[in-house]
């Protein structure tokens, strides 16, 4: 909870909140502390939702003290129950659901149907060490998911930075980026934070560029690559110049995928 007048008008927007939750792996009661502090300030509704994995129908079934038994189903009994036995008793509405396949499509799949407009979630897969490279699912949702993803980290300690990640620069993901360093700037301001803002920028292509077939010089493919990071940085400074950012803000324009760039910024 914070007394931020602005944070807390920020978050007021949020009130169909998607909580991404896999079994207890000691950061999941944590997440859902989280999550229903912000829905009972939000009069908001949770739906606490998890995925496991899919299983070939030739591995999917088998026979059990003689009868026979569906793997996939048994899974998701197994981690609704666990699940419902983590979550805290509140007078928040909470809906679980759980299902098979491919954690961010999944995901995504649900925001899209379901109109949230807020994931919540922790780094998925459970990491080795602190960062976001290894955490294939959480980087997929941080670029290619349509409403914000706040990544939440029970580690975090009340000064740690607010890192805000931006998407693809495009006319497409204005509105989304927008909200995201809004977002961020009142989260940082309100816990006393430093801002982070990162994007990593590509020339896409530049590997095959570099092959004698394609006859470019390496001149060519420099001033191709200067210019994309030039567009980065004026589509940044629009942004920027939209929100009113703290003048310790520190912004990462960095060459690279963005997994590593978030990563580096972040480490």
């Amino acid at each position: 909870s914070t007394n931020c007048p602005e944070m807390e008008n920020m978050m007021r927007h949020f009130k169909n909140i998607l909580v991404v939750a896999d079994a207890d792996n000691g950061e999941t009661r944590s997440l859902l502390y989280t999550a229903l502090d912000l829905a009972e300030r939000n009069s908001g509704v949770l739906t606490i939702f998890s995925v496991v994995e899919d299983v070939p129908d030739r591995r999917r079934y088998f026979v059990r003290n003689g009868r026979r038994q569906d793997l996939v189903a048994t899974m998701i009994r197994t981690r609704m129950a666990e699940l419902k036995e983590l979550m805290p008793a509140t007078t928040v509405p909470v809906h679980y659901e759980v299902v098979a396949g491919t954690a961010y499509l999944e995901i995504i799949e649900r925001v899209n149907t379901k109109a949230h407009d807020l994931v919540l979630t922790v780094p998925m897969p459970p990491l080795r060490r602190i960062g976001l490279g290894a955490s294939s699912t959480t980087m997929h949702l941080l670029r290619k998911c349509p409403v914000p993803v706040w990544v939440h980290s029970p580690l975090s300690q009340t000064n740690d930075a607010i890192v805000v990640a931006l998407g693809p620069l495009e006319p497409t993901s204005h509105d989304l980026n927008l909200k995201l360093l809004e977002l961020g700037s009142s989260l940082a301001k309100a816990k006393g934070s430093e801002l982070h803002v990162v994007h990593g920028w590509r020339l896409e292509g530049e590997t095959m560029m570099k092959s004698p077939r394609l006859g470019y010089s390496a001149d060519e493919i420099e001033a191709m690559g200067s210019a994309v990071r030039t567009e980065a940085q004026r589509e940044i400074d629009l942004l920027i110049g939209a929100v009113e950012l703290a003048d310790d803000a520190k912004v990462w324009l960095k060459k690279g995928h963005a997994a590593d760039v978030v990563t580096d910024a972040i480490e």
